[in-house]
């Protein structure tokens, strides 16, 4: 089960602050949302760009424990403590 976006808080943090590029009622059918994604269209697009890779992807790499990227958490074996979505496998 994937993020679904829809949950009273999100679980889109950086460094123990609300990313960035969190964004709240700019997709429909969705609470809370990434602003990269919204403008780029697409989870690999957001990796390549450069806001991504220098505000977001260094704590990412910092974690090295796995548990994923944005767009691709949780991971496997992964349980968001925000809205209890498990990565597959």
């Amino acid at each position: 089960m994937r993020c679904h976006g829809l949950g009273a808080d999100h679980c889109c943090y950086v460094d123990g602050a609300p990313c960035r590029f969190l964004e709240e009622g700019t997709v429909p059918g969705r609470r809370w949302a990434c602003g990269l994604r919204r403008e780029l269209g697409s989870w690999e697009r957001v990796h390549a760009d450069p806001r991504y890779r220098a505000h977001v992807q260094p704590m990412w790499d910092r974690l090295g424990d796995g548990s994923g990227s944005c767009g691709g958490y949780p991971g496997p074996g992964v349980t968001c403590g925000t809205c209890g979505a498990r990565g597959d496998g």
